[in-house]
């Protein structure tokens, strides 16, 4: 059983380091069509560090994601449960 408040796929020892995240928005660069433009990705981010759910600076508790990465994408949209914070970005490449 998880503690209350860790990330749904985090251990307490989870630290995600600046390299691994840098290491994961080059991949997610690979392909422009499936990621999202930098407008839509800075408010995805802003309101991702706003949340209470955000830990670690860097992991939603709620998916245990790395934001930084998870707003990349059109495909995805926030994890937080009943009230999403931002939705996919439907609109076509």
């Amino acid at each position: 059983m998880r503690e209350k408040g860790m990330c749904k796929s985090c251990v307490e020892s989870v630290i995600v380091t600046e390299e691994v995240v840098q290491e994961l928005m080059l991949e997610a660069m690979e392909d422009m069509t499936k990621v999202v433009s930098e407008d839509v990705y800075l408010k995805r981010l802003t309101l991702c560090n706003s949340c209470p759910s955000l830990h670690y600076s860097t992991t939603c508790i709620h998916s245990g994601s790395i934001v930084r990465y998870r707003a990349k994408f059109k495909k995805n949209s926030c994890p937080f449960p009943l009230a999403p914070k931002w939705e996919k970005d439907l609109a076509r490449p």
